[in-house]
């Protein structure tokens, strides 16, 4: 895997752990967009993986689902 397939796959990671987290949480994508200050198409963006989530930006939407920036990382391998 190359440095520029494995960053695609941590962003589509990413994003697979925020949308788990917003709905266990029971939070619509809209209001979760509206709390971050951003349109819910970006929102959506961010969960398929399409756009990277900076590293401010995912430490407010850790805030704002109550969990540390680490939650979204897979475990390392050691």
């Amino acid at each position: 895997m190359s440095a520029s397939d494995d960053a695609i796959a941590i962003n589509i990671y990413i994003g697979q752990r925020l949308r788990t987290r917003r709905k266990a949480m029971n939070i619509r994508q809209k209001a979760l967009a509206d709390a971050l200050g951003i349109s819910y198409q970006q929102l959506q963006k961010y969960e398929n993986g399409k756009n990277r989530i900076s590293a401010a930006k995912l430490w407010i939407i850790a805030n704002q689902l109550g969990v540390p920036v680490s939650w979204f990382y897979p475990q390392a391998r050691q």
